[in-house]
C-alpha cells in the first residue's frame, strides 16, 4: 500500500500570552552552569556531499537543542514558527497507544505561562485565528507545533518561543483537563473512522504483520483514550520530550542577529538526558512468505483498492548526490508505468478506474515497490489481470522513448518552476518543507540547487538505466496481494492468487513506441482589434475588449515571481442548465478535459506540453462556465493558445466519459454509505429547494447521460456566449494583450453583454422554517451530523455578507466552547455563510457538527439554542474583537494573493464592475464593523423559529 506520511492527526493549539503562578507540574528542572552538556545530532548535510540552502542558518545548544533561521521575504512581516519533537505514536508503550498524539492537544490545556481556558481567546485578539494560525500534528515518529505570527516583531517572537518553551517542558496535564479532552480524543477518532481507513488498517497489519507500526497507530485505542492515568502521560512526557529531540525552525522575517539570543535565552535552560533514548524496536519485515494475498471486505468502502507490493527492510542510506541520482530514475519509471495505467484506463472495457505505481521508503524502516489499483467490485480479477501484465511489461521490455521524454520533461519542468518562483515561496510552506526533511533526514537543498542536480542527472539518465533502477525494487519472489473494499471473493485468498498466476501465464508484447505530433492550434486567424481600453489606476487592472466582444483584465503583481494565473468566464453556466437532463453540469465538469480537442486527444496535449506550464481546467460555476490555469511568462502564449482552442474546438471526446463512467459507483457509495455523502447530496438538494441542480440525481439517470448532451449545451454557450479572461500575476500587460489578441481576440465575435437569465433559473427556494428533517443512511459505524439551517441572502450586499461572515466566527466559536470545550461532544464543530452570486436574495447560514448518532439531536438544539442566545442577547465587544482581529490579520496577506485578485476581483470586473469598489472597501469596512451591527444581524437571521434542521444518522 502507499504508506502515508503518516496518517497525521492534527489539531489546533493556540498561545497565551498571560503569565501566572502555575501548578506543581512534573518537569525537567531548570539547567545550572553544571548542568552536562550533550552533543546535538548531525544534521543531514553533515554527513552529504548536498549543500544546504544557503540562506538557511543552522545551530545548535550545548544541551543539544537544534535550530534553523530561514529568512524569507514573502509574505512580509509575518514568522512561521515550528517546533519539532522527534516523538510519536512509536516510541508508545502498550499502555500509552494514542498518548503521543493526547499530548498534543494537552499543550494548549494549561502550562506554565499559559493558563488553559484563556488562551484562544487571548490571542484571537491578536489576530491569530483558531486553526488558521496556529495548528500542529502528531505522526508514527514525530509531533509537529506550528505558529503563524501575524507580526514578526520581537514581542510577539517572544511569545511564540515562550509558549513552545512551556510545550517543551512546561506542560501541567492537570487531571481535570486530561478528563475533559477525553471525549474530544474519542470524537476525532470517531470523524476519523471510515471503511476506507479501516481498509487501510488491515492493509498495513497484512503488509507489516510483524511490524511495531501496526500496533501503533497515532491515534491509540480507546481503552488507553478513556483510562491512561496522568502518571502515563507525565512519564511519556519526561522520556520523550528532550531538548536532543527538538528543533525549532523560524522561517520569514527572522533576523538571526536578534531571534538567536532569544531562542539561547528560552531553551539553553533546559536539561539534557544523561543519554539519548534509543529509537525503538521496529520489528521486523517479514521475509520469505513467497507470493501471498489477503481479502479483506468492507461493504460501506467507496470502491475496491487492489494493492501490489514487494516489500524489504530498508537500504540504509543517506542523502547523497548519488543516491538522489537514482531515486530520479526510480521515479520516473513510477512515472512512466502510471502513465501507461492513464491511458489504459480511458480505453473501451478497460476494467479499472485508476491505477498508479511507485516507490517509496517509510520510516527508514521499509522499503516498498507498489501497484495500486481502484475498480468496481465486480472488475477485481480483470484489474489485477491488468495490474499484473503492466508491471511484467515494463519489467520485461521498459519503456520506449517517447515516454522517457515525456517523463524527464514534467520532472525537469517541476524542477524549473520551483527555481523560477523560488523568491516568492510563501513562509508557511518553506517551513513545513523544513520540519518534513528534518523528520525524514534529508538535506534541506535550494531550489536552484535541486534544478542543477536534476539537470545533470536527466543529462545522464536513459531509459534502460530507469528500468534497471526500477528493477532492482522489484527484485526478489516475496509478493503482497492485497484486494479491500465493497467486493466479496469465495474461496480468498486462492482465488486472488490464481488470477495472478493465470495472468502471469500469458504472453505480453513490448510497448509500442508513440509518435510525436504539432500542437495544431497555432493560429485562431487574425489579431484581434482592441475597440476600448482603460486602466483602473488605484488597482493597478487594465480593461480591454477586443473587436469581438472578449473581454480582457490584467493585473500585473509581484507576489509569485514568474507566475500567472488565469480564469475565463464564458456563458452563463448552472444557471442554463437544462431541466429535463438532470445531471448534466456533474457529466460537463467531469468529461470536458478529458474530452481534449478536436484534432488531439487529452493525452496528445499532455505530451506535447510535459515541459511546459501548461494545462487548462473546466468547471460549470452558477453563472458562468469557467477555465482556470496557470503558468509563466515564457509559456503564457502557449497557454492562451490552449485556452482558444479549448473554447473554440472542443474534443467532446468519448474516453472522457468511459473513466468517468467507471468512477459512477464510486461516488454512489460514499453518497450511500457515509455521512458526509448524504449530507453533500441529500441535505444540498433539500436546502436548496429540492432544485434539481444541486446534488445528484439517481444513478441511472446521471449514468445517462451522454457527449452528445454536453455537446449540445455546451457548443452555443462556448461559440457565443459573453466571454471575460482574468491574468493575473507576474505578467506584462501590453505583452498579455498581444497574445491574447492573437487567439481569443481572434476568435469570431460574441455576445457583447452577459444574457440575463430567466426569472425561475435564478430562483430557489429555502425549505420552510422551523422544521427538522431526518436523513438516514445505510452504516455500521456509529457517525451522524446535526446541521442546521438559516436563510440569509445572496452576496450582492457585501456590507451585509461581510457581517454575516463576521456573525458566523462568532457563532463557531460559541460552538467551539460549548459543544468541545464544556461537552465534549464533538472534535471539529463548524459555522459559514454561504452566500450565492446567481440565484437572487438566497444564500443560508449554517452549523455542521459530527457527532454519535445517540447525541445528534441534543446536539442540534444546543445549537438552536445558541443560535437563540445570540438573536436575543446579541453578540458581545469581546466577542467582536476575537473574530474581527484575525479577519483583519488574513486580510492583510489575502491582499498579497494572487487567488483572491483573480477570482473576487479581477476575472469578472467588466461583467460586475462592483467588484472593484469591494476590493477598495473591504479593509476599511470590515475595520468598522461592531458589535451592534453582528447583533442586529443575528435578530434578523438567526433563532430557533427559522432555524432548518438536519440530522443524517444511520438507519
Amino acid at each position: 500500500m502507499i504508506f502515508p506520511q503518516a496518517p497525521r492527526f492534527a489539531r489546533s493549539v493556540f498561545i497565551a500570552a498571560l503569565a501566572f503562578a502555575a501548578l506543581a507540574a512534573d518537569r525537567a528542572p531548570a539547567q545550572d552552569a553544571a548542568s552536562p552538556k550533550l552533543a546535538p545530532e548531525p544534521w543531514a548535510h553533515e554527513g552529504s556531499d548536498l549543500k544546504p540552502d544557503p540562506k538557511a542558518q543552522w545551530g545548535s545548544l550545548d544541551n543539544g537543542f537544534r535550530y534553523v533561521l530561514l529568512p524569507n521575504p514573502e509574505p512580509p512581516n509575518r514568522v512561521s514558527l515550528r517546533l519539532y519533537v522527534a516523538s510519536g505514536s512509536l516510541m508508545e508503550s502498550d499502555d500509552q497507544q494514542g498518548l503521543a498524539h493526547f499530548l498534543e492537544h494537552l499543550a494548549f490545556n494549561g502550562t506554565e505561562n499559559f493558563p488553559a481556558g484563556e488562551m484562544i481567546e487571548y490571542f484571537q485578539r491578536l489576530g491569530m485565528a483558531f486553526g488558521s494560525h496556529t495548528n500542529a500534528h502528531t505522526s508514527f515518529d514525530e509531533t509537529v507545533y506550528k505558529l503563524e505570527l501575524p507580526k514578526a516583531d520581537k514581542a510577539m517572537i517572544d511569545e511564540g518561543l515562550k509558549l513552545f518553551r512551556d510545550y517543551a517542558d512546561k506542560m501541567l496535564m492537570a487531571e481535570k483537563e486530561i478528563d475533559k479532552e477525553r471525549g474530544v480524543i474519542l470524537a476525532e477518532k470517531r470523524d476519523r473512522d471510515s471503511a476506507d481507513f479501516r481498509t487501510f488498517v488491515e492493509g498495513l497489519k497484512f503488509s507489516l504483520p510483524d511490524a511495531r507500526i501496526t500496533k501503533r497507530l497515532p491515534i491509540g485505542t480507546e481503552e488507553v483514550i478513556k483510562n491512561a492515568p496522568r502518571e502515563q502521560f507525565t512519564s511519556f512526557y519526561q522520556d520523550w520530550y528532550t531538548c536532543d529531540r527538538m528543533v525549532l525552525a523560524a522561517v520569514g522575517a527572522v533576523d538571526p542577529a536578534v531571534i538567536e539570543p532569544m531562542i539561547k535565552e528560552y531553551f539553553g535552560s533546559m536539561v539534557p538526558p544523561k543519554e539519548r533514548r534509543a529509537w525503538p524496536d521496529m520489528g521486523t519485515i517479514e521475509e520469505g512468505r513467497g507470493l501471498v494475498a489477503k481479502l479483506h471486505t468492507e461493504m460501506e468502502a467507496s470502491n475496491v483498492t487492489i494493492d501490489i507490493e514487494r516489500l524489504k527492510p530498508w537500504r540504509e542510506r543517506k542523502d547523497t548526490k548519488a543516491e538522489r541520482e537514482k531515486s530520479l530514475a526510480a521515479a520516473l519509471a513510477g512515472h512512466m508505468l502510471s502513465r501507461r495505467f492513464e491511458i489504459l484506463a480511458k480505453e473501451e472495457g478497460a476494467p479499472f478506474i485508476g491505477a498508479s505505481a511507485y516507490v517509496q521508503s517509510f520510516l527508514q524502516f521499509v522499503d516498498s515497490a507498489g501497484i495500486q489499483v481502484q475498480c468496481k467490485p465486480e472488475q477485481w480479477a480483470g484489474a489485477l489481470a491488468v495490474a499484473e501484465k503492466e508491471l511484467r511489461r515494463a519489467l520485461l521490455y521498459g519503456f520506449t522513448k517517447a515516454e522517457f521524454e515525456e517523463a524527464k520533461a514534467k520532472i525537469l519542468n517541476s524542477y524549473e518552476e520551483q527555481a523560477r518562483t523560488a523568491e516568492t515561496r510563501q513562509s508557511r510552506g518553506l517551513a513545513d518543507a523544513l520540519v518534513s526533511s528534518l523528520g525524514s533526514n534529508d538535506v534541506f537543498t535550494s531550489p536552484a540547487a535541486e534544478l542543477d542536480l536534476a539537470q545533470e542527472a536527466l543529462g545522464k539518465l536513459t531509459p534502460e538505466a530507469c528500468l534497471e533502477e526500477f528493477r532492482g525494487w522489484w527484485k526478489g519472489d516475496d509478493l503482497n496481494i492485497f484486494v479491500g473494499g465493497n467486493v466479496k471473493i469465495e474461496s480468498a485468498p486462492g482465488a486472488i492468487l490464481e488470477v495472478w498466476k493465470k495472468s502471469g501465464g500469458e504472453m505480453v508484447e513490448p510497448p509500442e513506441e508513440a509518435g510525436g505530433a504539432e500542437f495544431a492550434y497555432q493560429s485562431f486567424g487574425d489579431p484581434g482589434k482592441v475597440a476600448e481600453k482603460k486602466t483602473v489606476e488605484d488597482l493597478g487592472i487594465t480593461q480591454v475588449r477586443f473587436a469581438n466582444n472578449v473581454r480582457l483584465n490584467i493585473k500585473p503583481t509581484d507576489f509569485e515571481k514568474n507566475v500567472i494565473r488565469l480564469n475565463a468566464r464564458v456563458g452563463g453556466g448552472m444557471l442554463t442548465a437544462p431541466a429535463a437532463q438532470p445531471g448534466l453540469p456533474i457529466i460537463a465538469s467531469a468529461t470536458f478535459d478529458a474530452g481534449g480537442l478536436e484534432k488531439h486527444s487529452a493525452d496528445e496535449l499532455e505530451r506535447m506540453f510535459a515541459g511546459k506550464t501548461v494545462g487548462v481546467s473546466f468547471s460549470v460555476g452558477e453563472d458562468a462556465f469557467e477555465f482556470g490555469g496557470r503558468t509563466s511568462p515564457d509559456d503564457l502564449a502557449d497557454e492562451l493558445r490552449l485556452l482558444a482552442a479549448y473554447i473554440s474546438a472542443p474534443g467532446y471526446r468519448e474516453e472522457g466519459l468511459r473513466q468517468f463512467r467507471r468512477g459512477i459507483g464510486v461516488i454512489y457509495q460514499q453518497l450511500k454509505h457515509s455521512e458526509m455523502g448524504v449530507f453533500q447530496n441529500e441535505v444540498t438538494h433539500f436546502i436548496h429547494g429540492s432544485d434539481p441542480r444541486f446534488g445528484f440525481p439517481a444513478q441511472d439517470a446521471l449514468e445517462a447521460r451522454t457527449m452528445d448532451e454536453v455537446k449540445a449545451w455546451l457548443t452555443p454557450q462556448l461559440s457565443g456566449g459573453y466571454l471575460e479572461i482574468g491574468i493575473v500575476g507576474d505578467v506584462d500587460v501590453d505583452k498579455a494583450i498581444e497574445l491574447a489578441a492573437a487567439t481569443l481576440g481572434a476568435l469570431p465575435g460574441r455576445a457583447a453583454e452577459k444574457a440575463k437569465p430567466p426569472k425561475e433559473a435564478s430562483t430557489l427556494a429555502f425549505p420552510d422554517a422551523p422544521q427538522s428533517k431526518v436523513f438516514p443512511y445505510e452504516s455500521e459505524i456509529p457517525k451522524a451530523m446535526a446541521a442546521v439551517f438559516w436563510k440569509s441572502d445572496d452576496i450582492w450586499d457585501i456590507k451585509q455578507t461581510r457581517r454575516l461572515n463576521l456573525l458566523t466566527s462568532v457563532f463557531g466559536d460559541r460552538l467551539r466552547l460549548k459543544v468541545r470545550e464544556e461537552l465534549g461532544e464533538a472534535y471539529s464543530p463548524m459555522a459559514h455563510n454561504v452566500p450565492t452570486e446567481a440565484f437572487d436574495g438566497f444564500g443560508y447560514l449554517f452549523a455542521l457538527i459530527t457527532v454519535t448518532p445517540e447525541q445528534a439531536d441534543s446536539v442540534a438544539k444546543v445549537v438552536t439554542g445558541i443560535a437563540e442566545d445570540l438573536k436575543t442577547g446579541g453578540v458581545t465587544a469581546d466577542e467582536l474583537d476575537r473574530a474581527l482581529q484575525p479577519m483583519l490579520s488574513m486580510l492583510e496577506q489575502l491582499r498579497r494573493d494572487n487567488g483572491y485578485w483573480l477570482r473576487n476581483v479581477t476575472a469578472a470586473s467588466q461583467e460586475q464592475p462592483q467588484r472593484l469598489d469591494w476590493a477598495r472597501t473591504i479593509e476599511d469596512d470590515i475595520a468598522a464593523i461592531t458589535a451592534d451591527d453582528l447583533s442586529k444581524l443575528a435578530a434578523e437571521f438567526l433563532g430557533k423559529d427559522k432555524a432548518v434542521t438536519a440530522i443524517v444518522k444511520p438507519e
